[in-house]
C-alpha cells in the first residue's frame, strides 16, 4: 500500500444526472420519491469505503429538463437527503450543496452544524452561488447579482458561517451538574459580522461538532470561482476532459492557494468520471454504445441547448451541428466552455454530425470522461490519474441508478485496494479525518 491514498465521492442526482440518459436505463430505480433507494445508495458506497455521497442543488423549475427526466427535473431538499443518508451509515460522508444566494447565514449554519453533530461529524458545505432570472422569480426579496459581485457576496456568507460555527469553544458545553453550570457564556463569542451584502450577529446556538464544523467543497471553474476555490475549498470537483488539463487546473488552484495564504498541501481535487464497467472489455464498449439509444435527439438537444447557452428551439434536429452553430450562437456563447469541449470531443467528425448527434454526445456524460474496461482495467486507467498528480480522488457519476454504484464496488473497488491506492477500511470516523483534514 503506497502512504498516498485516493478518495472517492458518489454523485447523487436524480432522476438523471451527467447522464441524460439515467432514468430511462433499464437498470434504474424508479422510485425517486421515495426513502428506500436513497438508503440502498448510502449503504452501497459505505460498503466499498466512499469518503462522501455528494449532493447537488437546483432550485428552478425547468420545463424542458422535467419533460425528459433531465438532471434536478424533480428535487428533493438536499438537507433532508443527507439526514436520510445519514441515518443509515456510520462512517460514509454527506456534501450537501446549498445556495449563499437565496438563504441567510444563521439558518443554514445552524442546519448544516445539526446535520454534522446528529451524524457524527460526516457533513460538508458544497458552496454555490446561484442566479439566472428563474431562481429570482422563486426568491423575489434576493438582491440579484452577477460576476465578481456574486462571489463577493459569497465570501462574505462563508465568513459569517465560519465565525458562527465558531462562536463556541470546544469546551465552553461545561455540562457541570454539581454547579448547575450548562455552558460557560464567557467561552462563546458574539460574532456580530457585518459586511456590505451580510450581516448577522449570533452567536449561534450549537457548539462545534466532532470535526469542529463541516468540511467546506466548492467546483466554481472560472477565474473569480477558482480564487474563491482555493480561499474556502477544502475539495474542490472538477471535471476535465484531459488529464493535462486537470493537472493545469490543480496547478492552477495550488497558486491560487498560495496567494489566499493556505498550505494547498490541504486541499483535496476531485475529479469527476463516468465508469462503465463490464466483464471483458467489448461487454463495457457495448454497454456504452448503448448509452446512446436511451437518449432521444430532443432530450439531448435540449441538454445541450441549456448547458451552452444557445437558444435550439425549434431548430432542425437533423442540420449540421456547425450551420445550427453559426446561426444561433452569439460570439460570446461560441467562446462557451461546453461548446469548446464539445467541439474537442466531436473532433473530426465536427462538420459531418448533426444537432440531434452533437447533443446526444453531449448528453451521454456532459462531457464527464468516460473510463470504459473491465474492473481491473478501469481501477487501472483511475491509479494512473491519481498516481500522475493531477488527482487525490473521483467523483463517481452514475450511468443508473443506484447500480452504478453497485457495479463500481463490486468490479472496481477490489482492484483499486489490490493497486494499493485505496483504503480497505476506514481510518477514522468523521469526513475531515478520512479526507486527512484533521
Amino acid at each position: 500500500m503506497t502512504d498516498r491514498q485516493l478518495f472517492l465521492g458518489g454523485y447523487i442526482l436524480f432522476p438523471s444526472g451527467h447522464y441524460a440518459g439515467a432514468w430511462r436505463h433499464p437498470y434504474s430505480s424508479r422510485d425517486w420519491l421515495g426513502r428506500d433507494f436513497l438508503h440502498q445508495t448510502a449503504r452501497t458506497l459505505e460498503a466499498a469505503k466512499f469518503d462522501l455521497a455528494f449532493i447537488p442543488e437546483t432550485i428552478s423549475h425547468n420545463e424542458g429538463f422535467t419533460r425528459h427526466g433531465h438532471s434536478n427535473s424533480i428535487k428533493h431538499d438536499p438537507a433532508q437527503v443527507a439526514g436520510q443518508i445519514a441515518a443509515v451509515t456510520t462512517r460514509l460522508g454527506v456534501g450537501v450543496t446549498l445556495s449563499t444566494s437565496f438563504n441567510e447565514p444563521y439558518n443554514l449554519a445552524r442546519t448544516l452544524l445539526s446535520l454534522d453533530h446528529l451524524s457524527g461529524g460526516r457533513v460538508a458545505w458544497n458552496v454555490i452561488q446561484s442566479h439566472g432570472p428563474a431562481n429570482y422569480l422563486n426568491f423575489p426579496h434576493a438582491e440579484e447579482l452577477t460576476g465578481s459581485a456574486l462571489y463577493d457576496r459569497g465570501d462574505e456568507f462563508v465568513e459569517a458561517v465560519l465565525a458562527l460555527w465558531r462562536s463556541w469553544r470546544p469546551d465552553a458545553l461545561v455540562q457541570d451538574q454539581e454547579s448547575g453550570v450548562f455552558a460557560d457564556p464567557s467561552r462563546i463569542t458574539v460574532p456580530d459580522y457585518k459586511g456590505r451584502y451580510v450581516a448577522v450577529r449570533g452567536p449561534l446556538n450549537l457548539p462545534p461538532s466532532p470535526q469542529q464544523h463541516p468540511v467546506i467543497i466548492q467546483a466554481g471553474d472560472s477565474p473569480r470561482g477558482r480564487e474563491f476555490g482555493a480561499r474556502w475549498g477544502d475539495v474542490i470537483f472538477a471535471i476535465e476532459r484531459t488529464q493535462a488539463d486537470l493537472q493545469i487546473k490543480k496547478d492552477d488552484l495550488k497558486a491560487k492557494a498560495r496567494a489566499a495564504g493556505r498550505d494547498p498541501e490541504r486541499i483535496r481535487l476531485f475529479a469527476a468520471v463516468q465508469p462503465i464497467v463490464g466483464e471483458t472489455r467489448e461487454i463495457a464498449e457495448a454497454r456504452r454504445d448503448f448509452l446512446r439509444t436511451r437518449i432521444t435527439p430532443e432530450s439531448g438537444t435540449t441538454f445541450l441547448s441549456h448547458f451552452a447557452r444557445i437558444d435550439l428551439t425549434g431548430v432542425d434536429l437533423q442540420a449540421r451541428y456547425v450551420d445550427v452553430l453559426a446561426e444561433r450562437a452569439t460570439d460570446g456563447q461560441t467562446e462557451s466552455r461546453a461548446i469548446s469541449q464539445l467541439d474537442d470531443l466531436l473532433g473530426a467528425s465536427r462538420d459531418r454530425v448533426t444537432i440531434a448527434e452533437a447533443g446526444i454526445a453531449f448528453s451521454t456524460s456532459e462531457l464527464t470522461p468516460q473510463v470504459v474496461g473491465t474492473g481491473e482495467q478501469v481501477a487501472e486507467q483511475l491509479a494512473e490519474i491519481f498516481g500522475s498528480g493531477a488527482a487525490d480522488g473521483f467523483l463517481i457519476t452514475p450511468t443508473h441508478f443506484p447500480g452504478s454504484f453497485e457495479d463500481f464496488g463490486r468490479a472496481v473497488v477490489p482492484h483499486l485496494q489490490r493497486l494499493g491506492v485505496f483504503r480497505t477500511e476506514y481510518e477514522g470516523t468523521t469526513l475531515r479525518a478520512n479526507l486527512g483534514l484533521s
